[in-house]
């Protein structure tokens, strides 16, 4: 009768060599989600959020009612100012806060009129050089 000894592990914590499978890369833990796996529950959860936040989009109608009551709350609060840049030559319109006198929007900007003033000024296109 032969009788099986148990092979005892070292001290360390090392597997012996002669254990099956000795020198094998480690496997996953058993629920844990390969990185593949895991890219594609986020891209699922990308597409889901984008089919949620499309769901919640406001319709034309929605929105038009929104902009006049922005419109309307507003409408006591600003008013508009036309005025002509006579070294740009052009009309700048802006919107002005009622209370503080202080603008709001200014159409078109200062960086638009500071480049309407400089091709007015020189007669000449964007180029200063001459075909």
């Amino acid at each position: 009768m032969s009788s099986i000894t148990p092979i005892s592990a070292p001290p360390n914590g090392a597997v012996p060599a002669s254990t099956p499978g000795a020198g094998a890369l480690p496997r996953p833990l058993a629920g844990t989600p390969s990185p593949d796996a895991a890219l594609q529950a986020r891209e699922a959860q990308a597409k889901q959020a984008l089919a949620i936040q499309a769901s919640n989009k406001p319709t034309a109608s929605e929105l038009q009612k929104q902009l006049e009551q922005a419109m309307a709350d507003a409408r006591g609060q600003t008013n508009l100012r036309f005025r002509v840049d006579e070294d740009a030559n052009r009309i700048v319109v802006s919107v002005v806060d009622s209370d503080t006198g202080e603008t709001i929007v200014q159409i078109p900007d200062e960086t638009a009129l500071t480049v309407a003033r400089r091709l007015a000024a020189t007669g000449r296109g964007l180029f200063d050089r001459e075909a």
